[in-house]
């Protein structure tokens, strides 16, 4: 009778632990499957958020036939914009939500075929500092390491830096 209470005992902590093995086995592969999500999100946003700069820099040079922005323009980026704040943490979300705002803004409020507005060097000034800022927050988010915090990240050259264009590869 003790020897079955002991092999009783054996089998009811073996089957414990083996229970604890696999809550922590599920919790890294909902972890996983989350990262996943959220590093998916982040790069869905980031291309569609370049398109609705790219758009509206090709409204303000005039390289669009209308001199109207098409309905809808921003829905691709918003609807992106809506599924990284369900994944982003606070300060990605912000940076995002700021990075649209001035892209959708510089489209928005832009003057059709009007490059040498000053508005319109302003609007992309402040989509560019957006947009570093969130891609910043997104790479660290996502634990992307930086070999030179000191360098820019790529298509960005800092003021002062030889041998590159200030701004984003918008402006090509």
């Amino acid at each position: 009778m003790i020897t079955q209470r002991w092999s009783d005992r054996r089998e009811t902590v073996a089957w414990e632990r083996e229970r604890q093995r696999e809550r922590e086995s599920w919790a890294r592969e909902d972890e996983a499957r989350t990262f996943e999500h959220r590093r998916q999100a982040y790069v869905e946003f980031y291309e569609a958020v370049k398109a609705l700069a790219r758009t509206a820099y090709d409204h303000c040079y005039g390289f669009t036939e209308e001199p109207e922005l098409k309905e809808g323009w921003q829905s691709d980026a918003f609807a992106k914009l809506t599924q990284l704040q369900f994944y982003a943490d606070r300060a990605v979300a912000a940076a995002a939500s700021a990075a649209y705002s001035a892209a959708w803004s510089w489209g928005q409020y832009g003057v059709h075929d009007a490059p040498d507005d000053p508005s319109f060097h302003e609007r992309q000034q402040r989509f560019d500092e957006a947009e570093l800022e969130m891609l910043l927050l997104m790479r660290q988010s996502l634990s992307i390491p930086e070999a030179d915090l000191a360098l820019p990240p790529p298509g960005y050259s800092y003021p002062g830096n030889q041998g590159g264009d200030e701004g984003s590869d918008d402006e090509s």
